[in-house]
């Protein structure tokens, strides 16, 4: 695509971050009984991960991918 901030032609680079869904996830498995950690798995799933593109060449921010909702 091309950078709208620097006109660049370029290939997104991407960051994962966790969105609503893993931290709702989260605490449905602490409130089941399961909190010696097995409430950050969702955390660790990249299916479940929102995901935001940036410019690798000025480091714009170019937009953001929700999972699911």
């Amino acid at each position: 695509m091309k950078c709208p901030q620097c006109q660049a032609e370029i290939q997104t680079g991407i960051k994962t971050k966790p969105g609503l869904v893993p931290m709702l996830s989260g605490i449905l498995i602490c409130l089941v009984g399961c909190v010696l950690g097995c409430c950050l798995i969702p955390c660790f799933i990249k299916d479940c991960l929102d995901v935001e593109h940036f410019c690798p060449s000025c480091n714009a921010y170019l937009g953001r991918f929700k999972r699911f909702l």
